[in-house]
């Protein structure tokens, strides 16, 4: 991964709660996202990471700019791709919970 400290970087962390087997859903459609976003301009990388009782994901991930980041978001074929819709009823249904941050990195640890 590609990770900067320039100041116009986008780092998007997702946190979802949920009970494990409603999290498998959620855990589905990040993989697609991390599959599919390396099609749009401006994606550098990102993880994905589960807890080991499998209860929370947190998906890291970073753009060249925040309307790159926008621009893929706001893509119309989103809002149809099943996978996003199943996951829109978890969280509209109280079955999980799901924060979306935008971040600046501030420090990088030295790497090998």
């Amino acid at each position: 991964m590609n990770v900067s400290l320039a100041p116009d970087r986008c780092t998007v962390i997702v946190t979802v709660d949920a009970p494990a087997e409603a999290l498998s859903v959620v855990e589905a459609h990040a993989r697609l996202g991390l599959e599919r976003f390396h099609d749009y301009p401006g994606y550098l990388g990102g993880a994905l990471h589960l807890s080991r009782d499998r209860t929370r994901l947190v998906q890291y991930l970073q753009w060249r700019t925040e309307a790159e980041y926008q621009a893929c978001i706001e893509d119309a074929r989103w809002q149809e791709e099943p996978s996003a819709l199943r996951v829109q009823e978890l969280v509209a249904n109280g079955t999980a919970t799901m924060h979306v941050g935008q971040y600046t990195v501030a420090a990088l640890s030295p790497g090998d």
